[in-house]
């Protein structure tokens, strides 16, 4: 008869303290975060409409342009957020119960927050990228010449 070999991961009681430690944080992050995600939604939504109904005053003037970016900015922290507490969740059920498919679930939330938070890095990175060289050259523009 042949052998069965088992290709699946062992979590001992290390693993999963380490696992359960690490929902918590997940969980903390995640509540100081949506904290976060609703003060800037209403921040946001203040300062567009404050212009719009107080006499203007210069405090409030970039109201119009700052209030949307603010409620975009709350809108996009969602995705995040949602994933984080899919992970917390998960690895905290997985580990009390044992159940492989609530610990895929807590990794797969993880997975898409970090891939999430790659990309917006990158897109960070290349925006300052931009803004940087669109200094430079209007930098240049205004001196008559570039350092070479």
């Amino acid at each position: 008869m042949e052998e069965e070999i088992k290709t699946g991961m062992v979590v001992d009681e290390t693993i999963k303290a380490d696992l359960l430690s690490a929902a918590k944080w997940a969980k903390f992050l995640v509540v100081v975060g949506a904290i976060a995600m609703a003060l800037y939604f209403v921040i946001g939504v203040v300062v567009t409409i404050a212009p719009m109904v107080l006499p203007p005053t210069p405090m409030l003037g970039g109201g119009v342009i700052m209030g949307p970016i603010y409620v975009v900015c709350a809108l996009i922290m969602i995705y995040p957020l949602v994933k984080g507490f899919q992970f917390a969740n998960g690895v905290k059920k997985a580990c009390l119960t044992g159940d492989e498919a609530q610990l895929a679930r807590g990794f797969a939330g993880l997975r898409a927050y970090l891939k999430f938070s790659g990309i917006l890095t990158i897109i960070g990175l290349v925006f300052l990228a931009v803004v940087a060289l669109v200094g430079l050259i209007a930098f240049c523009t205004s001196q008559g010449s570039c350092p070479a």
